[in-house]
């Protein structure tokens, strides 16, 4: 149980990438009390406003020691050619992050000091003892501060975006058309384990019994209704990337 929890916190901090140091003081992000040199070379800037080496390399390091923790080796040229990939991903993200936040800022949207000591404390409640729970930051090369400020990004961009989201309304066509593409999937499952000769219990039969649309349709309601909600965002992440001036320095 409690590596179940190390790993799931794990995966939330990596993917909750810090917005950190970004050189913008009126942002999201608390200001750093770095120095110059301690944040490093530029290494984009995004409408005048600047991402620096320290955030996006530790970034990376981040997202290296989770793979490693998973077990993922980064020796020899593969292991080089998936670095890359990460540090594109990263450079990609920050980026992208940083348009949001602007935009947020534009708006002036931001998340409540309530909203971001729920998260905390929803993290914190994944872990038995407080030493676990420092012992799984440190681990992932978090501070409680780096933390606490990519939370407080992460919940400002999700208000920006809920902000733009439509009303949707789905059609009882579509919901029919997805229960159909389940129906599919299921009916190719149970072939398969036919023609594998498999021996299915009465119980196990049971338990892979689709079920029925009236049973499954509010929950692909949610699904579709989900979906479109993130085409929409992208739609808006897009429009925003091809509106901002980015320079990528690296």
């Amino acid at each position: 149980m409690k590596q179940k929890k190390k790993t799931l916190l794990m995966l939330a901090l990596v993917f909750l990438l810090v917005i950190t140091a970004c050189g913008n003081s009126e942002g999201v992000a608390e200001e750093s009390e770095e120095t110059q040199e301690d944040l490093g070379e530029v290494v984009a800037t995004v409408n005048g406003e600047n991402i620096y080496e320290s955030t996006f390399q530790r970034q990376v390091d981040r997202m290296i020691s989770a793979n490693e923790q998973q077990g993922m080796s980064f020796e020899g040229e593969e292991g080089e050619m998936v670095k890359a990939q990460i540090e594109d991903q990263v450079m990609d993200y920050l980026v992208q992050q940083e348009v949001l936040l602007q935009e947020a800022r534009t708006r002036q949207l931001k998340a409540s000091e309530e909203e971001i000591d729920d998260e905390m404390e929803m993290i914190r409640g994944q872990f038995e003892t407080e030493e676990e729970y420092e012992q799984a930051l440190e681990e992932n090369l978090f501070t409680e501060e780096e933390l606490r400020n990519t939370i407080k990004a992460e919940l400002t961009i999700e208000t920006l975006l809920e902000s733009e989201s439509p009303e949707i309304e789905i059609e009882e066509e579509e919901i029919q058309e997805y229960y159909s593409f389940y129906e599919m999937q299921h009916e190719q499952q149970m072939a398969m384990i036919q023609q594998e000769g498999v021996e299915l219990s009465d119980e196990e039969m049971e338990m892979m019994k689709l079920p029925s649309y009236e049973e499954m349709e509010e929950d692909l309601r949610q699904q579709i209704t989900m979906q479109k909600q993130q085409e929409y965002h992208m739609l808006l992440v897009e429009e925003l990337m091809e509106n901002s001036e980015i320079d990528i320095l690296i």
